[in-house]
């Protein structure tokens, strides 16, 4: 099938964007990446893929105007516009990331059945496996901080605490989250988790509706009261004393991601269903 990966004019194309390119690929597609301009109509494509954003009505209107079927993956609130009514009414399938999102969407017009949760996606495979996972110390405990500065409330002999921030490079983040016992997320922050989850690491949520879209207490992962003070300590500490539940949670977290087929090549899949 001949996939057009749409995007504006002189937009700079997001990491996700490559991944779901690369991920066509593997699958089999042809690919053409770019805004709806003459190079599209001569690549005659046989689906358009976008990413939502309010400035893609061209988009829509090639897509009407070519009778091509139209995917959108949505990340963030659609305005509530005529335009925006316009721009969703005919559209084959939405993968929106939270039940919120889709509760939005469906406000906008799109039934139901066309809508899917997909909270993110990730490539598995660029995980390191253990054996060659960075080495640990020796009996002690590396805590992932997944946010800003390290928090010297944690702060112990046996510990060991890595940051990783919105500074880190993507490239580096499978290996840093490979050396992980435990991943701490103050905030709730779906994709990260995603690769958290696919790390196998034990992780620490808030319980939050976006977290528990993704994770169950418990079971694939320990999540606290935001609004409770010392609350993320607490479920820390219970972690990095108890190492079988560590490693219970996180092979939970690690199957959940094939379980769900949360991979890039999965988006790929379901983008492409009814139209192949």
């Amino acid at each position: 099938m001949r996939i057009l990966v749409c995007r504006p004019r002189r937009a700079r194309e997001p990491g996700s964007t490559r991944e779901l390119i690369t991920a066509l690929l593997q699958e089999g597609h042809a690919v053409h990446s770019g805004p709806p301009d003459r190079a599209a109509r001569r690549f005659l494509p046989e689906l358009i893929v976008a990413h939502y954003a309010p400035g893609l009505l061209a988009c829509a209107w090639f897509a009407r105007r070519r009778h091509v079927p139209l995917c959108l993956m949505v990340d963030t609130e659609p305005r509530s516009s005529p335009l925006q009514r316009l721009l969703l009414r005919d559209v084959l399938r939405v993968l929106a990331t939270n039940a919120a999102l889709k509760d939005a969407i469906m406000a906008l017009g799109v039934v139901e059945e066309r809508i899917e949760i997909v909270p993110g996606a990730v490539v598995p495979e660029r995980i390191p496996p253990p054996t060659f996972a960075p080495d640990r110390p020796q009996g002690g405990v590396v805590i992932g901080w997944i946010s800003g500065s390290k928090p010297a409330s944690l702060a112990a002999p046996d510990l060991v605490l890595t940051t990783i921030s919105e500074a880190v490079l993507p490239a580096r983040i499978p290996d840093l989250l490979a050396g992980i016992d435990v991943a701490l997320c103050p905030e709730p922050a779906p994709a990260r988790l995603i690769d958290c989850m696919a790390a196998g690491c034990a992780i620490v949520a808030p319980d939050c509706p976006e977290v528990r879209e993704l994770l169950e207490h418990e079971r694939t992962a320990l999540l606290f009261h935001p609004t409770e003070a010392g609350a993320l300590q607490r479920t820390a500490a219970r972690l990095i004393a108890d190492p079988s539940l560590r490693a219970q949670l996180g092979e939970a977290a690690r199957s959940e991601i094939a379980r769900r087929d949360l991979t890039w090549r999965g988006v790929a899949r379901r983008l492409v269903e009814g139209v192949v």
